[in-house]
């Protein structure tokens, strides 16, 4: 986002150097085939993705969504705030199949910033900011609230291991309450976003907002490797081998892959913005959202069939600047939830692609 990399193709980056990787020699978008079909910058037809009603109030400023998961057709929750300044409070709605609801929050005080789950009783969100922050977890019943140490910044729910990172560390649940793993920050160094599943965890970082930092965590040891430039905003573990993080670099989307042996940069079609979400069905199925400045609606979104890339622009709803984009489990379709502009503050837009 602040800093620009001069090479247009794809660059390899070698895990498990701690001061910034070597950059060799160009490699195709990552694929099971040599055969990459060229990127193309036009957008394909945005048909598919149907506008779907919200809460009733999303259209009124000061609001705006944070994060979204998904558990089948039938549920799938979003998190963020509702006011301003000392008046934030948090937000939390659900899917039930037929149209979102609002669900209320017991002591409201403050945003939440991160939800995920891996089923319709198993799910996790965090929050506050003002007093405490706090974690709740959703059994299939009701949510019950723990305390967190700290600020959590982002949560990924695999089973029984869930893992939290803080601005600094890497935090787990021991069944009784959130642990310190890893301390992966500093003064300089920011952690940004987390994955985790089949005992591996990815965590990515920015440091001093110029340089972005992936680490590995297998067995409670972390590698770290620095990457030359940009800015990471999140991460996707589809297997250890299938990994991919997304952010800008300059005013350009950034996409890395791992690929079990090496983070690559693939060739993905240009434009001026940033990707802020991944989520993906499987290896050859994976889907991006992020801000266009170029867009009709502010937001575009990607797909990586294994093989090529293409474009899609959701109908316009207002000056999109923040989209969150999640699989509906089940399904072949995705939810889109989008902020856009209102005035100084924002909105929200929800989609659906059918």
């Amino acid at each position: 986002m602040r800093s620009r990399m001069t090479a247009l193709a794809t660059c390899l980056i070698t895990l498990g150097c701690a001061a910034q990787p070597p950059l060799v020699a160009p490699v195709p978008a990552p694929s099971s085939t040599p055969t990459v079909s060229a990127p193309s910058a036009s957008a394909t037809p945005t048909e598919r993705w149907v506008r779907v009603p919200g809460l009733p109030d999303d259209d009124t400023w000061e609001r705006g969504l944070r994060d979204v998961t998904a558990a089948g057709p039938e549920l799938a929750w979003a998190i963020g705030y509702t006011g301003w300044e000392d008046g934030v409070e948090t937000s939390l709605r659900t899917w039930d199949g037929s149209r979102w609801r609002a669900v209320p929050v017991e002591d409201a005080r403050g945003g939440l910033v991160s939800i995920d789950s891996d089923g319709p009783r198993n799910a996790w969100m965090l929050g506050g900011g003002f007093d405490e922050s706090l974690a709740q977890h959703w059994d299939g019943h009701a949510w019950r609230r723990y305390r967190f140490p700290g600020y959590g910044q982002d949560v990924a729910v695999d089973g029984r291991r869930v893992v939290v990172i803080s601005d600094t560390a890497v935090l787990t649940w021991n069944g009784t309450a959130f642990v310190t793993e890893k301390v992966l920050g500093g003064e300089e160094t920011r952690l940004a976003a987390v994955d985790s599943g089949a005992g591996h965890t990815w965590v990515t970082g920015n440091r001093d907002e110029e340089q972005p930092v992936i680490w590995h965590g297998h067995n409670g040891r972390y590698e770290e490797t620095v990457l030359p430039e940009g800015f990471l905003t999140a991460i996707l573990q589809i297997s250890p081998d299938d990994v991919w993080a997304v952010g800008s670099i300059g005013e350009r989307p950034l996409v890395l892959h791992w690929n079990g042996r090496s983070w690559e940069r693939p060739t993905v079609p240009p434009w001026k913005g940033a990707l802020q979400s991944v989520t993906a069905f499987g290896p050859d199925d994976v889907w991006f959202a992020g801000k266009d400045h170029d867009a009709p609606g502010g937001v575009s979104v990607l797909h990586w069939d294994g093989r090529s890339w293409t474009k899609e622009m959701p109908p316009p709803g207002g000056e999109g600047h923040h989209a969150l984009i999640e699989r509906i489990p089940g399904t072949s379709q995705l939810w889109l939830m989008v902020n856009v502009a209102n005035g100084d503050s924002e909105s929200i837009v929800t989609f659906r692609r059918k």
